[in-house]
């Protein structure tokens, strides 16, 4: 006999072994023992879920002769037969491949024939937001007015994509996806009546990686049972291509430690074992995720004891500010990984930039007092000569403002998520403006808030005395100092950056200026 497949092998035969959709059989069974099963129904969700599986129950129950309360005996003929997939009256149709109206005029056509086997014939249209716009009205007919001993189970991912005039005329049921938990339990079903030794951390690992799908966690579970016993963690990462959480932790400690050079040697050991860039920064954000939900709402990660330990020793020296902002740039570059030709490069690219991100924001060097009476601040096109020395406490002094500004900015970035609830309990709608802006730079004694392009509606009302009082008072509460609160949209403030850059000659002037005042400087400009 051919090998089947672990997937088809273990496909649910009644509603008991339907995983993690309860919400769904609960309502079907109630349904068929009350004789109240509806024309047509709609299961949307995810791959993998249950969603045809579902409905082939459905159809054995609908037609079995010998039912046992609402489930289906699996022994009779026609249960048999739509095991087998040659059931007369039982249709699955998919709609990927015969989505123009010639086929649902065909469809309607036979819908008119009474059942040859059994009571009712039940047709299972998978993937039916596939369907033409004249399919579907062509399908609309034949909802409205359905032979009564005829079902239809329409089943999709993207129910979005269904018109309202179906959606109206169905009975809908929304399949979630399927926890962890109940992934990993089944797998271990599985491997116990297969007699196969596989780690639970690796069963773990399995379920995470099929995100909700029961159906993928077989296959890959399938794939993986090609190891000799004991299959581990480190078996299942080879088979999937996974790099691990070992590694996304190494990764982690360079980030941390801000060693560009550590970081991009780790990141190439990764796909010298045959990992593809893109995995590997996919795993690094689910990781950064864990330590968000553990930093953020005290969530327990989903790894191994000592993983977990490590895990919080890293969110606690990183901090919620640093955690966010690499995350925002791995996302960022995520996107756009999955469309450049050079996966590896632009991988390299988006870890350097989470680096560079993190150490432009840290608190700026002191100057060092000078050591000669006179020097010379050269710049492109000037020189800045100092005339006299002046007292170390009053250039301390300078050096401790520029980073004090930098602390109160790092301090706005970590505590940004308190200030936006508390901005939330005093006053919503000033909450939904503000949560389009996000603080970059405090200069002046002012905080600036840049909008995202679109977004000007926000910021206008956001600059209303009403609500940007509300704000500016609960920064003083939090953070212990005044800040006035100064708005810009994107496209402004990259050019107020520019101009700032192109006046990068003057930052020495300025300074010195600031240092030793305008009566102890003088600027020679060069021919």
């Amino acid at each position: 006999m051919a090998y089947l497949a672990l997937y088809r092998e273990w496909r649910p035969k009644n509603f008991r072994e339907i995983v993690g959709q309860e919400h769904v059989t609960i309502t079907l069974t109630n349904a068929l023992i009350q004789n109240k099963v509806a024309h047509a129904y709609l299961f949307s969700g995810p791959r993998g879920t249950g969603k045809t599986t579902a409905a082939k129950v459905l159809a054995k129950a609908l037609n079995c002769t010998d039912r046992e309360g609402a489930e289906p005996c699996n022994r009779c003929t026609s249960c048999r037969n739509i095991d087998l997939g040659i059931a007369l009256d039982v249709l699955e149709i998919d709609a990927a491949s015969n989505r123009g109206i010639d086929e649902i005029r065909d469809l309607r056509e036979k819908v008119k024939f009474t059942s040859s086997e059994g009571k009712y014939k039940v047709y299972i249209i998978d993937e039916v937001h596939m369907l033409t716009n004249e399919a579907f009205n062509a399908l609309l007919k034949t909802l409205e007015e359905p032979p009564t001993d005829v079902v239809f189970v329409l089943a999709t991912t993207e129910a979005h994509k269904v018109p309202l005039t179906i959606l109206s005329r169905v009975q809908r049921f929304d399949f979630h996806r399927i926890s962890v938990t109940a992934i990993a339990a089944r797998l271990k079903e599985v491997c116990q009546t297969l007699g196969r030794e596989v780690e639970e951390k690796a069963l773990q690992v399995i379920a995470l990686k099929a995100e909700g799908g029961l159906r993928d966690a077989l296959s890959i579970l399938d794939q993986c049972l090609l190891h000799e016993d004991p299959i581990k963690e480190e078996h299942i990462f080879q088979v999937i291509g996974m790099v691990g959480e070992i590694f996304s932790s190494d990764l982690t400690d360079c980030l941390l430690e801000q060693d560009y050079a550590e970081a991009l040697s780790k990141l190439e050991q990764g796909v010298s074992l045959g990992r593809d860039p893109r995995q590997i920064i996919r795993e690094l954000l689910e990781y950064l995720r864990q330590a968000l939900l553990y930093i953020a709402g005290g969530q327990e990660p989903m790894l191994s004891p000592e993983m977990n330990q490590r895990l919080a020793a890293q969110s606690s020296k990183a901090g919620l500010g640093r955690i966010l902002s690499w995350i925002n740039v791995l996302l960022k570059g995520e996107g756009e990984l999955r469309y450049s030709s050079n996966a590896r490069l632009a991988a390299e690219m988006i870890i350097i930039q989470a680096l560079y991100g993190q150490g432009s924001s840290s608190p700026s060097k002191s100057i060092s007092p000078a050591k000669t009476e006179t020097p010379v601040i050269e710049t492109p096109n000037k020189a800045v000569t100092r005339k006299s020395s002046v007292p170390l406490k009053q250039q301390e002094q300078a050096a401790s403002e520029d980073s004090s500004k930098e602390d109160i900015i790092s301090s706005v970035l970590v505590k940004w998520p308190q200030i936006l609830d508390e901005v939330k309990n005093k006053k919503r709608s000033t909450h939904a403006f503000l949560l389009e802006g996000k603080p970059v730079e405090v200069k002046d004694d002012s905080l600036y808030l840049i909008f995202k392009e679109g977004y000007s509606f926000h910021r206008d009302k956001f600059n209303q005395p009403e609500n940007k009082d509300v704000v500016e008072e609960i920064l003083e509460q939090i953070l212990g100092c005044k800040l006035k609160l100064s708005t810009m949209m994107e496209n402004e403030y990259q050019a107020f950056s520019k101009d700032d850059s192109s006046g990068e000659e003057d930052l020495c002037i300025r300074k010195a200026l600031d240092f030793f005042g305008t009566e102890l400087v003088q600027v020679n400009k060069d021919k």
